[in-house]
């Protein structure tokens, strides 16, 4: 129990942290209710694992992200394909949750041309372009998730973000991903967007990534969970044997992309 209440103490700070990219120690225990003395400690947890960096005072975050619009920029075919062949899994009456990388934004892209098959959807995402690439475009309903809002991916963070989380019922998860391996699992750019992954996973009825091939063997700063923990996987025909062979061996299904 004490070790649940101290990840749920440093998941905060970290949201916090996120959204304004540097706090002070005594912001941050008047704000939680927390001695200066623990919130000092849990900065030290946080810097020993390369979270931030503390400063007289308060802490500073560390940011490995690469910005939304560069990544955007280098949209690949294979993203592209990933996309398109998402859209597949698509039934009506569903309520799908779209995550906030680029390979989503393709996904709602491909959706902005047209389900003739679906006819009724209810989508969610934290991803601010991804209900923008949608708005006007589709019959469906949307529902874009409140929070405070992280620059770098043109997200929605933090504790208001996961407070409407855990109220959704969610059918189906399409995860994005900034590295996957076998051993480490799959990993994100940043902690905080792999706190709202978390959150929508336990949130989901199944959970499917959408991640071309280039991701396999790479490893992000951010770990979401075991590599087994996902159901199904969509990816290019560029994946390499050997993470064929490691889906297989942990259940997961795989779902080659296509040519749109």
């Amino acid at each position: 129990m004490a070790e649940h209440l101290a990840d749920h103490r440093l998941e905060l700070i970290m949201s916090e942290l996120s959204a304004r990219g540097e706090c002070r120690t005594r912001q941050l225990a008047q704000q939680f209710a927390l001695s200066e003395m623990t919130v000092r400690r849990d900065l030290a947890e946080l810097e020993a694992r390369g979270l931030l960096r503390r400063v007289h005072g308060g802490a500073v975050l560390l940011n490995r992200d690469v910005e939304y619009t560069q990544r955007l920029e280098l949209a690949s075919l294979q993203k592209q394909q990933v996309g398109h062949t998402a859209t597949r899994l698509l039934k009506s009456g569903q309520t799908v949750y779209l995550d906030a990388g680029t390979t989503a934004f393709e996904m709602a892209r491909a959706i902005g041309q047209g389900l003739p098959q679906v006819t009724h959807l209810h989508i969610v995402s934290h991803g601010i372009s991804i209900i923008s690439e949608l708005a006007g475009r589709t019959p469906y309903h949307l529902q874009l998730i409140g929070g405070e809002v992280y620059q770098n991916a043109l997200s929605t963070v933090g504790p208001i973000a996961l407070a409407q989380i855990a109220n959704l019922d969610i059918d189906l998860f399409f995860m994005g991903a900034g590295g996957v391996t076998g051993a480490q699992g799959w990993t994100n750019s940043n902690h905080v967007e792999a706190v709202i992954k978390r959150a929508v996973i336990t949130r989901s009825k199944s959970v499917c990534a959408i991640c071309d091939s280039a991701k396999w063997g790479q490893q992000s700063f951010a770990p979401i969970v075991p590599f087994a923990a996902l159901s199904r996987w969509i990816v290019d025909r560029g994946l390499a044997g050997e993470g064929l062979a490691a889906a297989r061996t942990a259940g997961i299904s795989i779902t080659y992309a296509e040519p749109s």
